[in-house]
């Protein structure tokens, strides 16, 4: 088993978004879309937990040997900057639960890969069921669990591949600073239970007034910087 999750042709990687598929040279793809990519399999979950178990459990239904879940997450640490990548140790899911551990093997590799050209950080992730958008629950989430950054699909992912007895790792890149706060509108328009951005979002931005629009323009912002931090890494990891 070849130790990089982007280099094995066995590897089945989770990603929410299509624009996290595109990063890695999967272009075209949908939210439950799953397809062959030049390393392996490629499956787009949507948003949320449930949408990235049954995105692991896809490709495991295609064979793969290896499964990673490669994406966004938000800052709960104020030194994570947008573009900065984390690779974790553990993914945590619950406060009275271990958690998952990532494969040493795995996270080595991508470190050793990505590092001299990308800001890449250790520590824990958190795997949230719904999205932490204000700045004071991040530093209470932060303070109770020891986690560096927050997702919605790591622990999920690490799940499916605990029970299957296949490595796990995780690269996520930051997009979301600990300092950001989102406005509600933004918030109750994420269709979490359809795994996307939905037009209720757009029509949040449009008339949630200055400050949605001043958010708006702050999100595109940072995610374009993940988007390159995981475009590079990807390339790298090759």
């Amino acid at each position: 088993m070849s130790p990089s999750p982007a280099a094995t042709e066995g590897a089945g990687l989770v990603v929410a978004l299509p624009a996290e598929a595109h990063c890695v040279g999967a272009r075209g793809m949908r939210a439950g879309d799953c397809q062959r990519w030049q390393h392996g399999w490629i499956a787009v979950a949507g948003i949320g937990p449930h949408n990235a178990m049954r995105a692991a459990e896809r490709l495991l239904a295609c064979g793969v040997s290896q499964l990673a879940s490669w994406g966004v997450a938000g800052a709960l640490d104020a030194k994570l900057a947008p573009g900065d990548v984390l690779i974790p140790d553990r993914v945590l899911h619950a406060l009275d639960d271990p958690g998952f551990a990532t494969d040493s093997g795995l996270r080595a590799c991508l470190d050793s890969a990505l590092a001299r050209y990308l800001v890449v950080r250790r520590g824990t992730l958190w795997s949230a069921a719904r999205p932490v958008t204000t700045q004071a629950g991040k530093q209470s989430l932060a303070a109770r669990s020891g986690a560096i950054a927050v997702d919605m699909e790591a622990a999920a992912v690490a799940a499916v591949a605990a029970r299957a007895r296949l490595p796990f790792v995780a690269l996520k890149a930051i997009c979301d600073p600990a300092t950001r706060e989102l406005p509600a509108s933004i918030v109750h328009a994420l269709d979490v239970s359809d795994g996307g951005v939905s037009w209720r979002m757009v029509a949040a931005i449009l008339t949630g007034g200055p400050l949605a629009w001043r958010a708006a323009r702050a999100l595109a912002h940072d995610f374009a910087c993940a988007r390159r931090s995981l475009t590079t890494a990807a390339a790298l990891a090759a």
